[in-house]
């Protein structure tokens, strides 16, 4: 017993001395989605401020594919020493449910870090080009042609899909859905006018709709947008209830030590409290989140049973 509590007592200074000098190296940022997505947007703020912060360089890496799996397969396999880190949102706990297989378990092989903001919410974008002009026109014109409305994603599973199956439930419309690698090459594609019609991400497309290079046609949550005031919501326009929202936090893989999780845990707390983070998050429409470790554990299992749920009532069949 006494070989025990002194190894558990050895360890645990061993593993303070760790943090306290932590990070000595560089650190990576995973980020599993091309640049130019919602996702890539958050990594590099909060890469950046990481590096302010901590007094090491935070380098972000994309590694996109597969609706984050592939970036975040990376960090579930890596050495759980704090120098690999992971940039995540609300398909992390949405993939499980769309998924028959994946290469990791969401909640077992990673280490929940911080949860640092909320998107309040999608916006229903259409190329200018598009002949609806609101929410009604689209309903309409997907109702008369079913099937023939294109709608892109950042992936199968990915919110902006999710949003669009929820759509599709709530109006009893046929939409065509294409996937992208991610939500950056998506986008691209809708203002070449390739597809007509998204729900976009709001950190990416509010920009876009205020320089008018798209058309809203609805907000996704049961609240307007401070940045898009004059936009209402799909709630308001006569979907009840209809809302899709996300979230935005940090990963280590699991067996991350506790003194590195709490030291990242209160950079992350410290930064998002900012005034320059918080104009930034703003302008990307995003609602800094303050949360513990343990806090956002909980979230991640309630999120993996909302999604879940959604699903089932969507018909999405997982591939």
């Amino acid at each position: 017993m006494l070989s025990r509590l002194a190894a558990a007592l050895v360890f645990g200074l061993f593993a303070a001395a760790c943090a306290a000098a932590y990070p000595e190296r560089p650190v990576r940022l995973i980020v599993p989605v091309a640049p130019g997505g919602a996702v890539d947007v958050f990594g590099r703020i909060v890469a950046q401020k990481f590096s302010t912060i901590l007094g090491q360089n935070i380098v972000v890496d994309n590694r996109a594919g597969a609706n984050y799996i592939i970036g975040t397969e990376i960090v579930a396999r890596s050495v759980p020493d704090g120098y690999t880190l992971l940039a995540t949102a609300g398909a992390h706990t949405i993939n499980p449910a769309v998924y028959k297989r994946l290469p990791y378990d969401t909640l077992r092989d990673f280490t929940p870090i911080a949860y640092m903001a909320n998107s309040t919410g999608l916006v229903i974008v259409v190329h200018p080009s598009f002949p609806a002009k609101t929410l009604k026109e689209l309903i309409a014109i997907a109702r008369a042609s079913p099937g023939t409305v294109v709608y892109g994603s950042g992936g199968f599973g990915n919110l902006t899909h999710i949003a669009g199956e929820l759509f599709q439930v709530m109006t009893g419309v046929k939409l065509n859905h294409v996937p992208y690698k991610s939500v950056g090459p998506a986008v691209n594609d809708l203002l070449a006018g390739h597809i007509p019609l998204m729900f976009g991400p709001s950190p990416v497309v509010v920009p876009m709709v205020q320089a008018g290079r798209l058309r809203p046609l609805a907000f996704t949550s049961l609240y307007r947008t401070p940045q898009l005031p004059d936009v209402p919501t799909a709630d308001e326009l006569g979907l009840k209830g209809y809302e899709a929202t996300g979230w935005y936090g940090i990963h280590g893989p699991r067996g991350l030590p506790k003194p590195i999780v709490d030291k990242l845990n209160a950079a992350a707390r410290r930064m998002v409290q900012m005034p320059d983070v918080i104009e930034r998050f703003t302008h990307l429409n995003l609602e800094p989140v303050s949360m513990s470790p343990e806090e956002f554990a909980a979230f991640l299992r309630t999120d993996l049973q909302k999604y879940a749920e959604i699903a089932r009532k969507a018909g999405i069949q997982p591939q």
